[in-house]
């Protein structure tokens, strides 16, 4: 296993926005990775992610999005899921330059990834989505009066927070996970009508524009997943030429199963299919 080393310091998105990284480097990497995170989240609960790649001979590289962790920005809110995007730019060009060039995302982090690849193919060897939010699970979708409370909140306070109501018992077997995600004081739990708004509209355009999807991708999703719709994923990845795993009995948090080993071998040994291709 390579040694790596980590560092962590700011960069701006393509709007100017200061955003916070952390890396996990090696000496002589076979390829570059992006990681973009959840809703809500950090880069920080990536660490393990990005130590298991880079001991396998990548250079990691995983940012908070503006509004979340260090970033700076109204909390979890935005009109345009393309900032996120621009956002996912900023972290894919500290990675590149060093062979293959890989962006991995989870759950809104996956649709986040999803749609960078869509509209911006370019450069890109291949992406990984994790339980990307391409729909709501039933059991997570907000009632009737949450519904209209929200239509009210989008025409008189479109960044006005309100509580994601995320069931964390979900995220994960590990009882270990939601407690630190509970504690996680860089963790938001609320977000804003604008943010689900923008999420639903980029969830549609993702299915529209499923035929012109064109980047090699792992997409893979947790069979007892109670946060994202596996259904919609499954559908999804059904309309494009991808890679598709389900896993079976898993939570939302693929990385952060009590298999996650399992897991984050299975994205490693994709990611060295796809550098093999490139001469890596």
């Amino acid at each position: 296993m390579p040694p790596f080393e980590r560092s962590e310091g700011w960069t701006r998105s393509a709007d100017g926005t200061a955003l916070f990284w952390r890396a996990w480097r090696t000496p002589s990497p076979r390829g570059a990775i992006a990681i973009v995170h959840g809703l809500g989240e950090h880069s920080g609960r990536y660490d393990h992610v990005g130590a298991f790649l880079a001991g396998r001979g990548y250079d990691c590289w995983a940012g908070d999005c503006r509004g979340h962790g260090l970033s700076p920005g109204p909390r979890v809110h935005v009109d345009d899921f393309g900032r996120y995007v621009e956002d996912a730019g900023a972290f894919l060009a500290l990675a590149g330059g060093r062979g293959p060039l890989f962006l991995i995302g989870h759950s809104q982090g996956g649709l986040i990834t999803l749609l960078r690849a869509l509209r911006h193919p370019e450069g890109l060897s291949g992406v990984v989505a994790s339980s990307p939010y391409l729909a709501v699970h039933p059991a997570a979708a907000p009632s009737a009066l949450k519904l209209k409370a929200t239509s009210v909140l989008l025409r008189v306070a479109p960044g006005f927070l309100v509580a994601t109501g995320l069931d964390t018992g979900v995220l994960s077997h590990d009882p270990q996970v939601e407690l630190d995600y509970v504690a996680d004081p860089l963790v938001s739990k609320k977000v804003s009508p604008a943010w689900l708004r923008a999420a639903n509209s980029v969830q549609t355009e993702l299915d529209q524009g499923a035929a012109r999807f064109s980047v090699p991708a792992l997409v893979m999703a947790a069979g007892d997943d109670r946060l994202v719709d596996p259904a919609a994923i499954r559908a999804w990845a059904q309309k494009v030429p991808t890679d598709f795993i389900e896993w079976p009995g898993m939570y939302h948090e693929l990385f952060n199963e009590i298999e996650k080993e399992k897991v984050l071998a299975r994205v490693a040994d994709w990611l060295a299919g796809r550098a093999r291709i490139h001469g890596q």
